[in-house]
């Protein structure tokens, strides 16, 4: 019996692997070839392009999983179909319960691997991926002001500095803001520099003075202030107005936060609605499972699994995990923590069911052989 779960397994362990690489290397390329752009801005080289995006690769693994697992179980189902083999178990009296124990406890290690990189390593690699972004995105507004040199990010602003110091702060800044049909806003400072505040990068001038001229009546106004802070969100195009943080925070971060009030710029319903969907999320792992393993194996006793079946499996699996994320994005603000599971869990439920009076089945039918 241990040769069969070996050979089971062993073929379902390299399908998924085989999926998973492929389907998270492209995924993994989608995402990172929006950040060539910037860069190139930057003059990056690619293995500086590499070294930074891999950091992206857990928390894409992590999104995969559940799927991969559901692809990799009927690609080696319906391998072990067409050559006969699934044949070959039945009438060599092995119960449906030992024919889904390798798939089962495969997927119980998978899962773990899953908990240990959404809960921790995922947010993590994505907490590091954003802040080195986030300093190339600094460093590149920081090249972008030029020395006794005009530059306009974007046809509403323009942006003139006298001098650069070797701290990379600005003496003598000017910024016209042409953005209002209306009123054409000057700001003028002695010092200013770059600084991020909650992952925006953000300009923080001193000593100056803001003009405000009505394009109409040609009437200025002008307000001098010792310090003022300008949003470069609002100019630079490519910064990004701001990250998700929940998503970037394990779940001991998470779990500090709501015992000890920590500011995470979310309620602590929203907080705890984090948690909970981590947790909830690697459990579609067993559900897309069971839902490949009800369909492939019925009525397999032929060279090929009715067409019919994958369908099943694939439109089955895609309703309840977007039926999940609807559910999930729906109760963010509301104490409902555990309609997370609801959907996994009763899923797993009517398998676990199925399988047991499935084995009752069988067990009166060898009793009656007797």
């Amino acid at each position: 019996m241990s040769i069969i779960y070996r050979y089971i397994s062993y073929n379902f362990i390299q399908s998924f692997f085989i999926v998973l690489l492929i389907m998270s290397t492209l995924a993994w390329i989608t995402q990172a070839i929006g950040y060539i752009g910037l860069f190139i801005d930057k003059e990056k080289t690619l293995i500086d392009f590499f070294k930074l995006t891999i950091l992206m690769y857990p928390w894409v693994i992590s999104i995969l999983i559940p799927a991969s697992l559901l692809i990799a179980s009927v690609l080696s189902i319906d391998k072990m179909t067409k050559n006969s083999e699934t044949v070959i178990l039945d009438t060599s009296g092995i119960s449906l319960l030992q024919k889904v124990y390798p798939y089962i406890s495969i997927t119980l290690l998978v899962t773990i691997l899953h908990y240990t990189l959404s809960l921790y390593l995922a947010p993590w690699s994505m907490s590091h991926f954003r802040d080195n972004i986030n300093e190339i995105r600094s460093d590149i507004i920081s090249s972008s002001f030029k020395k006794n040199q005009f530059s306009t990010p974007n046809d509403d602003y323009t942006i003139y500095i006298s001098e650069k110091n070797d701290s990379g702060n600005f003496i003598g800044i000017m910024i016209k803001d042409n953005n209002s049909d209306q009123i054409t806003v000057t700001y003028t400072a002695k010092e200013a520099r770059l600084i991020s505040v909650q992952e925006q990068i953000i300009l923080e001038m001193s000593d100056g003075i803001i003009f405000s001229e009505n394009k109409y009546t040609n009437n200025i106004n002008k307000i001098s202030f010792g310090n003022y802070k300008m949003n470069l969100s609002n100019i630079f195009d490519f910064v990004e107005s701001k990250y998700s943080k929940l998503n970037e925070k394990s779940l001991t971060e998470l779990i500090e936060a709501i015992s000890n009030e920590i500011d995470l710029n979310a309620s602590s319903t929203q907080i705890m609605n984090e948690t909970h969907s981590r947790i909830a999320s690697p459990l579609y792992s067993f559900t897309f499972i069971f839902i490949s393993l009800f369909y492939m194996h019925r009525n397999n006793n032929f060279r090929s699994i009715n067409f019919k079946n994958f369908l099943y499996v694939g439109s089955i699996a895609f309703l309840l995990k977007l039926s999940g994320a609807i559910l999930t994005n729906e109760i963010k603000k509301y104490d409902l923590y555990f309609m997370h599971y609801i959907i996994p869990i009763s899923a797993i439920s009517v398998y676990l069911t199925y399988l047991m009076l499935n084995n009752i089945k069988e067990l009166r039918q060898i009793n009656e052989i007797i």
